[in-house]
């Protein structure tokens, strides 16, 4: 007998979904919300820009001074408002919070003024503090025809004018050295022991009522400081030997060798110690 043969019945793969239900394709980017993202980044740019720099609530419009005491706020006031006015970065003026250069301000009043200490601060988003300590007076620095405040640390103050009643009131120091200069930033080119002599000095003359000096004179020769006297002789003092007892010598022989010819002797020098030349 024949077999019968079987129907074999070949599985139709290509009819399947043998897709992995558990694999997902990337997602295509999509492109226009990348153009959309390109679009507001610059004008976000433009109105973080305008914010700081164009709006007005960040336009300088207060300035605090704390400080002064012989200066008037108002010339502070306009070195301030001058410098709002400067272009600092193309079309922005420093009247911007952002753009105002406290470090040139800073400068330019030092510069102006030669205060001893100077801070300004910006105060969000509008204000500029400004806390400065001005250099107390200490005498008199005469210069050929021109006289000028100085300080104790040897620093010209140019913030008003001398006036006869203020040579009253502090001691002049003439200089007649070609040594000692006055440098851009107003410092006088003085060694700080020989002013502090200068100062023991005038402070010793002063307890001798009948010893009031003119003026103080820095001399061309080393160690030497010359007190010129309203009606008396020009005094030579060493600035390395002690102002008390030199001034004390002083007073001694005013009262016992010169007497009432004191303001007819031309010159006492007492750098020599125990030497005394009158003449």
């Amino acid at each position: 007998m024949k077999r019968k043969k079987k129907n074999i019945i070949k599985a139709d793969y290509q009819a399947k979904n043998l897709k992995n239900p558990f694999y997902r394709s990337p997602k295509k980017k999509k492109k226009g919300s990348l153009r959309i993202l390109l679009f507001l980044i610059p004008i976000f740019l433009i109105a973080l820009t305008y914010l700081f720099f164009s709006a007005p609530f960040f336009k300088i419009n207060k300035m605090e001074i704390t400080g002064l005491e012989r200066i008037e706020k108002q010339e502070i006031n306009n070195i301030f408002e001058e410098q709002k006015n400067n272009k600092k970065v193309l079309f922005l003026k420093e009247s911007n919070f952002f753009v105002f250069d406290k470090k040139a301000f800073e400068d330019r009043l030092i510069n102006e003024y030669n205060f001893s200490k100077i801070k300004v601060r910006k105060k969000i988003p509008n204000t500029i503090s400004i806390v400065i300590s001005e250099r107390p007076y200490a005498f008199i620095f005469q210069q050929g025809t021109s006289f000028y405040f100085a300080s104790a640390d040897a620093y010209i103050i140019k913030d008003e004018a001398v006036s006869e009643e203020s040579k009253k009131k502090y001691f002049i120091l003439e200089n007649r050295s070609q040594i000692v200069k006055v440098a851009e930033n107003g410092k006088i080119s003085i060694k700080s022991d020989y002013l502090d002599f200068i100062f023991a000095l005038y402070s010793q003359l002063l307890k001798y009522p009948e010893l009031r000096p003119e003026r103080l004179i820095i001399e061309q020769e080393l160690n030497s400081v010359l007190v010129e006297f309203n009606e008396g002789p020009l005094v030579y003092f060493n600035s390395q030997k002690d102002p008390i007892i030199q001034v004390d010598d002083l007073a001694l022989v005013k009262k016992e060798k010169i007497g009432d010819n004191f303001n007819s002797t031309k010159y006492i020098d007492l750098r020599y110690g125990n030497m005394i030349y009158i003449n």
